[in-house]
């Protein structure tokens, strides 16, 4: 990066190359005085105004003398005392600090033009692209609401005027990637308010200081490398986390069936959450998990160890649910009490938190005893119970007008708060199991908590197919999530909330929105608030089949969830990928919100209409393969298609090899010879289709990752180029593939069975080779049109590997 300060145009200049990113406009930059603050409680909203009592722009500015990788920038207003300062600091060639501050208390206000190109994304999690002219807060609160069957009226409106337009987020950070070369982000907790128009920015940040990081790189992927490097690396999860998690409610009992119908059905589960384990209120419209007590309800959950034990040997894990959120009355309220642990206001009183009309008090995060008085009364208990996790909910509700216990207010501390939230979460878990072996998933979120959290989701949905919240704003979100670190990203499979005009979910969008998660990382099914009403995965017998279909699917891509893991871990790279991610030269990938790539390989374009007569998406340049189908498209170019409700648009790339496991063999004969010539041979062996959990089984059917493990299937999109993959092994090593085209095709290949339960696997793969392949060994395979080579590492393990192409 280089900086030039025009004193004529009175422009800072920072350069990436040849190429301007941002261009700071000196005379634009302001010293804000504010006048009084305006607080307007609404629902679960603050509306907050504060008006500008005197802005004094800058009109004259000075240089200081560089020093190492170092320089000043002093900013006046002639006319009064104020001034600002511009520290620049160069970390690196790639990283640049601006430290920017004013002299006096107030406010500061940032303008900077672009080049008329540029496009932005990011800002945190947002269930809307953020494009310009637009006006919004970085500021953790409820998501957006919509209005049911009236928001499809509203499309062409610029903005949904229910309760704070299409913007609020829980997860909303002053924090973007630009298509110029770039990432920043201000490092302030206090308000930052945008306002973006065509080629010029404003920042106004509440708060007399911030830091603003840059950070340049030649690909959005050199970007996203380096700006974790910066930030650090997100939080990992354990191998059970990637199969799909299933909630469970109405007690114990309700909670054991589900399980054994799992097992019985042979549908993939790893996990059961039950989010009611402290209490729930329900009727025929209507389930609410209430009263947040943080203790077990015995009544519902007599034996809750038990439970546990039960859910652990047949290869489950049990997660629970917390929130700052206690409600008032209760054993632990009372005990919050005597140790004057609440938040208070500026009276000392302590302040209620009203949650649909119920009075709740909320931990004190900032007292000097709140983790040590949180493990000791909320999750050391839980732990007791058998919990390996739980939802750790909430963390947006702190009021503005809170005095908190190190001295800050709730305007200062409001966005600060998820993340100490978190943190007491986090130190908990890596107290009790430093290996790992747990997990914890957040709704709300500010800079930094991809470091603590390991998964996210993306809060309370609408269970339609509105435009506001429901179903079209789930991949925006996930996307937008990327670029501030929640790669391990989830949604409430159905959407959660029903209220006003939003009716319940129907089956229809059950079914849509379970295509879309089952290509997430999580995988993770909720009842709604309209529980007695919604649909779910096992209303129907047609219901049940297509969502086993699509958990297979989702536990059959464990390999490649664990290869992207890793990468995650090691380079900063998402596992869900924005197009422009892998095609950033594509100027139509940089707008696309409702597709996405799964790592390098996988193109995911879900319908998240009601109608899917006229389905339209995008496949970039090259050859892609219908995972259905087989059918080979070539890309650039746009496809409309209808698309059945039990069908998920999905393509593969070339040249790409998918990594699944197909489970174990039907039988034990497995033969020594890898042609698979004769008859018999061909009838006896055929792999089962099926991993049923990612944790070990120890009783009962089914299979677990522990066994699957022995077997790797690798799915080849053969041509007549070259190419090589490499693939990080789930179990340790790398899988080195090379692949040789030959000149003349050869003869078709043996036709080794698919797998009994092949229904989620590509399709027209029809022929395959087994091959035993130690570590350290190179073996071949002459496929129909090449040669592929296999060398897996030294430090990975003997397995036999299915190879199909076709």
């Amino acid at each position: 990066m280089t900086i030039d300060w025009d004193v004529k145009d009175s422009t800072l200049e920072i350069r990436y190359g040849q190429e301007p990113i941002m261009c700071l406009a000196l005379n634009e930059c302001a010293h804000i005085t504010p006048g009084p603050l305006s607080i307007k409680h609404i629902m679960a909203w603050d509306i907050v105004r504060m008006p500008f009592a005197q802005i004094h722009d800058m009109n004259s500015w000075t240089r200081s003398g560089k020093s190492t990788g170092q320089e000043i920038i002093y900013l006046y207003h002639q006319d009064t005392r104020y001034s600002m300062s511009f520290k620049l600091t160069r970390i690196n060639p790639w990283h640049l600090e601006l430290e920017i501050t004013t002299s006096a208390a107030g406010f500061l206000r940032i303008t900077w033009h672009t080049p008329s190109e540029e496009l932005w994304q990011g800002f945190g999690e947002h269930t809307h692209s953020i494009r310009p002219p637009a006006q919004f807060d970085s500021w953790v609160e409820e998501g957006p609401v919509g209005l049911g069957w009236l928001s499809g009226w509203l499309k062409k409106a610029p903005f949904v005027p229910f309760p704070k337009g299409p913007y609020p987020s829980y997860a909303s950070m002053p924090l973007w990637l630009s298509s110029a070369g770039y990432s920043a982000w201000f490092t302030s907790f206090e308000r930052i308010r945008w306002n973006l128009m065509h080629t010029k920015r404003q920042a106004t940040i509440w708060s007399t200081m911030t830091t603003l990081h840059i950070i340049t790189g030649q690909t959005p992927k050199d970007i996203f490398s380096r700006q974790f490097s910066v930030l650090g690396p997100p939080a990992s999860v354990p191998s059970w986390a990637l199969a799909p998690w299933n909630d469970s409610i109405r007690g114990q009992a309700r909670a054991t069936r589900l399980a054994h119908f799992l097992r019985s059905h042979r549908i993939p589960s790893s996990v059961i959450w039950i989010e009611d384990w402290m209490g729930s209120n329900e009727n025929r419209r209507r389930f609410w998990m209430r009263p947040l007590k943080h203790t077990v309800d015995t009544e519902l959950y007599p034996h809750l160890p038990q439970l546990a034990r039960t859910l652990h040997e047949q290869g489950f894990r049990l997660l629970g649910y917390f929130c700052p959120e206690i409600t008032y009355g209760t054993d632990l309220y009372r005990q919050a009490l005597n140790d004057d642990i609440l938040v208070k206001d500026s009276k000392a009183e302590v302040m209620a938190i009203n949650i649909l009309g119920i009075r709740h008090g909320q931990i004190d995060v900032t007292h000097e005893n709140a983790m040590a008085w949180t493990h000791r009364y909320l999750l050391s208990p839980a732990l007791a119970l058998g919990f390996d996790g739980w939802m750790v909910d909430f963390g947006e509700y702190l009021p503005l007008e809170a005095q908190l216990a190190d001295g800050t207010s709730g305007h200062i501390s409001h966005n600060r708060y998820p993340l100490l939230w978190q943190k007491i979460h986090r130190a908990f878990w890596e107290q009790q199991r430093p290996d790992g072996n747990f997990v914890f998933f957040v709704r709300s979120g500010w800079i930094g908590s991809h470091l603590l959290a390991p998964v996210i989701w993306g809060g309370d949905s609408d269970t339609d197919f509105s435009e506001a919240d429901g179903l079209p704003t789930v991949i925006p979100e996930a996307l937008s999530a990327q670029i501030s670190g929640f790669f391990y990203w989830a949604t409430d499979i159905g959407g959660y909330m029903t209220f006003g005009l939003t009716r319940p979910r129907s089956r229809a969008l059950f079914l849509r929105w379970l295509e879309v998660a089952s290509l997430l990382p999580v995988m993770r099914t909720h009842h709604g608030t309209a529980a007695p009403r919604n649909w779910h995965f096992d209303s129907d017998a047609e219901t049940l089949a297509i969502y086993a279909q699509y958990a297979r699917l989702h536990t059959s891509l464990y390999p490649y969830f664990y290869h992207l893991s890793k990468v995650a871990t090691d380079q900063g790279i998402p596992l869900i990928r924005p197009m422009y991610l892998e095609f950033p030269a594509d100027r139509i990938c940089w707008g696309l919100d409702r597709q996405f790539m799964l790592g390098e390989g996988i193109l995911v374009a879900p319908v998240l209409t009601r109608k899917s007569s006229h389905h339209r998406f995008y496949l970039p340049k090259g050859q892609w393969r219908c995972w259905w189908s087989g059918e080979i498209i070539e890309g650039p170019k746009w496809v409309e298609r209808s698309v059945p409700l039990d069908r998920l648009p999905l393509f593969i790339r070339h040249p790409f090899v998918v990594p699944l496991l197909e489970g174990v063999p039907l039988t034990d004969s497995v033969p020594t010879e890898d042609t698979f010539s004769s008859p018999s041979e061909r009838g006896s062996w055929q792999m089962e289709g099926i991993v049923d959990s990612l944790a070990r089984i120890t009783t009962g059917p089914g299979v677990d990752l522990h066994q699957a493990l022995d077997y790797l299937a690798l799915y080849v999109f053969v041509s007549k180029t070259s190419w090589q993959q490499q693939i990080t092994l789930p179990d340790g090593g790398i899988l080195d593939l090379q692949y040789q085209p030959l000149i003349k095709e050869a003869r078709p290949g043996p036709h080794l069975p698919p797998p009994r339960f092949a229904s989620h696997f590509p399709k027209h793969y029809s022929y395959a080779k087994a091959i035993t392949v130690a570590p350290d060994m190179t073996e071949t395979i002459q496929l129909t049109e090449g040669i592929l080579t296999l060398h897996p590492s030294a430090d990975s393990r003997r397995r036999q590997y299915i190879v199909r192409w076709g």
